[in-house]
């Protein structure tokens, strides 16, 4: 397995220069609150909790306060002004790759029995489901959700099936309603920002789609496995551990891996206990290959083997192409009216293809076929022959055979000649009131009598109309009865190409998923959108109340004091939660104490022996030392 790490990354090395600036028990803190809550939320209950044995809870305290100020944990508010902190996700895989370096054997592949196999992949799904929205749209029923046939619509569009799915036990709204890969695709389109609920229905951004379709594959990737990992996978810190290990960029692309060995050094790591987190893992692993990452297997005697098939350290890495150095690759467009779309044929492009051909095949090498109907769709959405027939001359490879270039002429010849319209119609509740408009001088131009209850006219006459009609005592109402439009309409996606600096731009959006994530439908766990951000960071002199006021020689004179005074500064430090300088024998100890008895007093805590390069937890009695300091940790 290897060990090697790109330090070039650009979003890496900003971020490392941050780590650079931390004190090592700083870090070491922040590594073990890692191990303890991973990306999940956690309170200063449970915080506080996180001990370590050498350092006092002052020490902590300042270090969190050091951690927050460097913004590598962050907080929000609840309404009754709890807090909750978290890592954030954008720091969280790089905070693994700087501490961590999983253990697991490479296992020949003939020694791997294949359990579930790399389906074409999540970027290419969401883009086949995403032209199914505009070609069938998304509109709601009275309840709220989609209609079933244009949600059977989108899951025939894709590979992603729900077994691909059921074992990670998903919370999402209207769960008698959706099967599990239609919520995860409408999800995926919600939080991402692709589409918005409104409420005639789930309608396409154009703008946002624009955005997305100009990215690469990998950079989708890039996009769509961190949403993935945050809001599809069970959110306990054992198996959001696994996920992000299992992304750690000492795993190759193509190299089956023993699972079981990763999972068993987790475990010596503190990170999860094995017997409870294997089915979780293993639930991953299944989805991973459904989404196209990677594939899942066992070896011999049923240990759990994964292998990717994209590169994971590359995957998760922002601005790793310049898409004037990326060349779009080029379809082929058959004699049988069949275009073969290869993988590095652009999404861009293929969202092209789709508004005016059929799906028929969306393996990697994809098929999409032309007919009479994909055309007369295509001239609906607005994209005539003549830009169908530009867009297969530009981007395919070895022309266009002459008997298709006929066709779609004589298909354009034939298509739109005729067409209905939708056209005006003023309504009267009586016929003496059709006489009255009909004899009105002002209205004779705009209107047609059809009826003796009914006109037609201009639709761009409506507004003088109405005023007429208002100032003779016939006031129309002003909602226009049977008014409504389509729920979607194919986007054409009409732009130039993005410079660098502007596509950079589009991904750094279509990464922040944490913006819209509160309006998907998948319930992540990680409720700290719904809280306000709280960038209040305590001030570090406020861990110690009252410092002003305590005697200065308790923190100056190691010295020995009358009996009474030293119990003060042992409480002092408990209070503060900080340690002491004693001297035992002639030696000097520092000591941790950490709670005082009464009746008779003594203190507990933890003695420090450097002699024996180690800690003990002990009792002292007063006269169990000579001399005493308090040790109050550097704040300022």
């Amino acid at each position: 397995m290897s060990t090697e790490m790109n330090e070039d990354l650009p979003q890496e090395s900003a971020f490392r220069s941050i780590l650079r600036t931390l004190a090592p028990e700083d870090a070491e803190l922040l590594r073990r609150l890692i191990v303890r809550f991973a990306g999940q939320p956690f309170s200063d209950d449970v915080r506080t909790a996180v001990t370590s044995s050498s350092r006092s809870g002052a020490e902590l305290q300042l270090s969190f306060i050091r951690l927050r100020r460097a913004g590598l944990i962050q907080a929000v508010k609840k309404a009754w002004g709890e807090k909750l902190y978290y890592i954030p996700l954008e720091s969280l895989g790089l905070l693994y790759r700087q501490f961590f370096t999983p253990e697991a054997e490479a296992v020949p592949d003939s020694n791997v029995l294949m359990i579930s196999e790399a389906k074409p992949g999540l970027a290419l799904d969401l883009l086949h489901a995403l032209a199914a929205a505009a070609e069938h749209g998304l509109p709601l029923t009275a309840k709220g959700t989609v209609h079933k046939k244009n949600t059977q619509k989108l899951l025939e569009a894709v590979h992603l099936k729900d077994s691909d799915l059921a074992a990670l036990q998903l919370q999402y709204a209207h769960a008698e309603t959706y099967s599990i890969a239609a919520a995860v695709l409408l999800d995926l389109m919600l939080c991402l920002g692709l589409a918005v609920k409104e409420s005639q229905g789930i309608l396409l951004e154009e703008d946002r789609l624009g955005e997305w379709l100009s990215l690469s594959e990998r950079e989708m990737n890039g996009v769509l496995l961190p949403a993935a990992l945050e809001r599809y996978g069970l959110n306990s810190p054992a198996l959001q551990h696994f996920r992000h290990l299992l992304c750690h960029p000492s795993f190759q692309q193509g190299v089956w891996y023993d699972m079981a060995d990763m999972l068993d050094w987790m475990e010596r790591e503190d990170m999860l206990t094995r017997p409870a987190s294997e089915t979780g893992a293993r639930a991953w692993m299944t989805a991973m290959a459904g989404f196209g990452w990677g594939e899942a297997g066992e070896d011999g005697s049923g240990r759990c083997c994964f292998r990717w098939t994209v590169d994971p350290a590359t995957v998760l890495v922002s601005g790793g192409e310049d898409p004037e150095e990326v060349e779009d690759g080029r379809f082929y467009v058959q004699p049988d009216f069949d275009v073969i779309v290869p993988p590095d044929v652009s999404y861009r492009i293929r969202w092209k293809l789709l508004a005016c051909s059929e799906r028929v095949q969306s393996e990697r090498m994809s098929v999409y076929r032309l007919t009479r109907g994909s055309t007369a769709r295509a001239v609906e959405n607005g994209m005539g022959v003549a830009e169908m027939t530009e867009l297969l001359d530009t981007f395919s490879s070895g022309g266009v055979p002459e008997n298709v270039r006929l066709a779609l002429e004589q298909w354009g010849r034939e298509i739109g000649r005729t067409r209905f319209e939708e056209a005006m119609l003023l309504s009267c509740s009586a016929e003496e009131d059709g006489d009255r408009i009909e004899a009105h001088p002002k209205l004779k131009s705009h209107l047609q009598r059809i009826g003796p209850k009914h006109f037609l006219m201009n639709r761009d006459a409506v507004a003088e109309v109405r005023k007429i009609l208002e100032s003779s005592g016939l006031s129309p109402l002003k909602a226009v009865a049977g008014s409504g439009g389509a729920v979607s309409a194919y986007p054409l996606i009409h732009h130039s190409a993005s410079d660098r600096a502007e596509h950079r731009r589009h991904e750094e959006r279509l990464r922040q998923t944490e913006i819209n994530a509160a309006g998907g439908l998948v319930y992540s766990g990680r409720n700290i959108y719904y809280f306000e951000p709280d960038p209040d960071i305590p001030e570090p002199e406020s861990l110690f109340p009252g410092y002003g006021q305590v005697p200065k020689m308790w923190t100056q004179d190691f010295r020995n004091y009358h009996g009474t005074t030293s119990q003060h500064i042992m409480e002092q430090a408990v209070e503060w939660q900080t340690r002491v300088l004693i001297s035992r024998d002639g030696n000097r100890l520092e000591f941790i104490p950490r709670a005082v008895r009464n009746h008779p007093w003594a203190v507990e805590g933890t003695l420090m022996n450097s002699e024996r390069d180690g800690v003990e937890e002990t009792l002292l009695s007063p006269g169990d030392w000579e001399q005493i300091r308090l040790i109050v940790p550097s704040f300022t």
